[in-house]
């Protein structure tokens, strides 16, 4: 399955905006590699998320954008 071609526009913008994450080379692995600061040192390194850690990612985002609309909703933005 090709990367660019399988998934959309905006899945490969978010993959990048995250850390230029892309398909790792063993499909068995079920993970993409990417880059993330090191929030204890200041550098950037090689990560790896699985599909289930991009799933969690995504409940977690999903949950903090509940919140920002109810908060806005609130205080009547």
């Amino acid at each position: 399955m090709e990367w660019m071609n399988s998934i959309s526009l905006n899945a490969k913008a978010v993959m990048d905006a995250l850390g230029n994450f892309g398909p790792t080379v063993n499909a068995k692995d079920k993970q993409v590699k990417g880059y993330a600061m090191d929030s204890d040192t200041g550098e950037c390194g090689k990560v790896y998320y699985t599909s289930d850690d991009l799933r969690h990612i995504a409940s977690g985002c999903t949950e903090v954008a509940d919140w920002l609309d109810k908060r806005a909703e609130r205080d009547g933005a």
